[in-house]
């Protein structure tokens, strides 16, 4: 049906050429693209929210008058993977995490190919959103330097506004990512396994946020609780580039647990897929 502007001018035509642009920049003609994009934002988006809490509970106040505590940083990050999910979901697969993607291919519910694609376009947005909020957070980051790290920026300091930094041993970290990326995919597949509760698809998010909340307010202290291989990786390229942070003491087991969250997930999905009824 037609609109008209003053009941003389027809608007069909500008409306169709409106839907064709839209549906040549949601590039529907090419579902890998669109799925790539929809990695890329939600993890733009995930990044955001997840660095800018923990911006605000590190760099914030921590008296009286205290911008967040813990359980800010957890609701926090359960919140941005929601709304990572939101965006990245109708686009493609909503994983927005090399981990789950890998596992997912390896169940069989992904194909091999899509990963280095899926992988890139994570670990680039991942790279983005932090950058945004390093921007944003910059004048603080140097304030709080200044006040507490004799004027550097370091890793296990304001570093940890973006990167996760292990503070035990190796058999310490294996088992707590292995623990916490099973429990990160274990719970999704749980959740949008159409032959177990049958949740409706746009429940789904919020269900992972709450999953993601109790996560990470249970195992942060020993690995950061990344779960997430991009996560970790993009801002670590970032402020590599653009920070200027040194690198600290406490960083233990930072590149060996990207194996570990990788290995996780596939574990436990293997395990769901053999045992679920």
């Amino acid at each position: 049906m037609c609109i008209q502007i003053h009941s003389t001018v027809p608007t069909c035509k500008y409306t169709n050429k409106q839907h064709i642009i839209a549906d040549r920049l949601r590039l529907t003609s090419s579902p890998l693209v669109r799925a790539c994009l929809g990695e890329f934002m939600g993890t733009i988006i995930l990044m955001i929210f997840g660095s800018g809490v923990l911006a605000q509970v590190i760099l914030g106040d921590h008296g009286k008058h205290a911008h967040g505590t813990f359980i800010s940083i957890s609701m926090g990050w359960g919140f941005a993977v929601y709304m990572a999910v939101m965006f990245s979901g109708q686009c493609g697969s909503g994983h927005c995490n090399p981990a789950v993607t890998l596992a997912a291919a390896v169940v069989g519910k992904l194909p091999f190919r899509r990963i280095p694609f899926y992988t890139f376009f994570q670990v680039l947005g991942a790279f983005l959103g932090s950058l945004v909020v390093f921007a944003l957070y910059r004048e603080k980051i140097t304030e709080y330097a200044n006040l507490h790290d004799n004027g550097k920026l370091l890793v296990n300091s304001t570093g940890g506004i973006f990167v996760t930094n292990p503070s035990a041993s190796h058999l310490t970290c294996f088992l707590d990512q292995i623990l916490g990326t099973a429990l990160l995919t274990a719970g999704a597949f749980a959740i949008t396994d159409p032959n177990g509760w049958k949740l409706p698809d746009y429940l789904h998010p919020l269900h992972l946020a709450f999953m993601v909340y109790a996560i990470v307010g249970c195992f942060a202290l020993n690995a950061g609780a990344a779960l997430n291989p991009a996560r970790d990786l993009g801002p670590r390229l970032m402020i590599f580039m653009f920070g200027n942070i040194n690198r600290g003491s406490n960083s233990t087991c930072t590149w060996s647990k990207y194996f570990f969250s990788v290995c996780g997930p596939i574990v436990s999905l293997k395990i769901l897929q053999i045992f679920r009824i």
